[in-house]
């Protein structure tokens, strides 16, 4: 059997060009919060911690977006936070990986067909990615009958 090679695709996709939907934590619990909305948009609400204070921020569904409401807790500039799921309060960071720019935490929120969101921790960073996980099977199926919608 023939050796596989691993390549990387990557697609650089038009800032504010998609809304994210159908997020979850990794027990498949919903982030989207239809209380709270960017523009018409769902938010995506997580529980947030900075040492020792909790409250709740609420996500600008629109990839490239860095817009967030902070409720029940104000953020210093610069602080590395945690997130949470609302519901199961699982821990959202990223146990592998750190930030490309900064070298923080980074956080995981889970898509649909196995895709994911990664974004830095520290509050000011701009760091983020979408990763279509098994890219070779998702653009296979990109290409034949699935739509780039239906990975978000």
């Amino acid at each position: 059997m023939a050796k596989k090679e691993k390549i990387q695709i990557e697609v650089e996709v038009t800032s504010k060009a998609l809304e994210v939907k159908h997020v979850t934590c990794s027990q498949g619990h919903s982030l989207s919060d239809d209380e709270v909305k960017f523009e018409g948009h769902p938010s995506i609400k997580l529980k947030v911690k900075n040492k020792n204070e909790t409250g709740f921020i609420y996500l600008d569904p629109i990839y490239g977006s860095y817009n967030k409401i902070e409720e029940g807790i104000t953020l210093p500039e610069n602080a590395v936070v945690e997130f949470f799921c609302p519901e199961c309060n699982e821990s959202l960071t990223d146990p592998h990986d750190t930030c490309q720019l900064c070298s923080s935490p980074l956080f995981v929120l889970h898509l649909p067909k196995h895709s994911i969101i990664e974004g830095c921790l520290k509050k000011g960073c701009i760091y983020h990615k979408l990763k279509i996980v098994n890219a070779e099977k998702q653009l296979g199926r990109l290409f034949e009958n699935d739509t780039l919608e239906s990975y978000l």
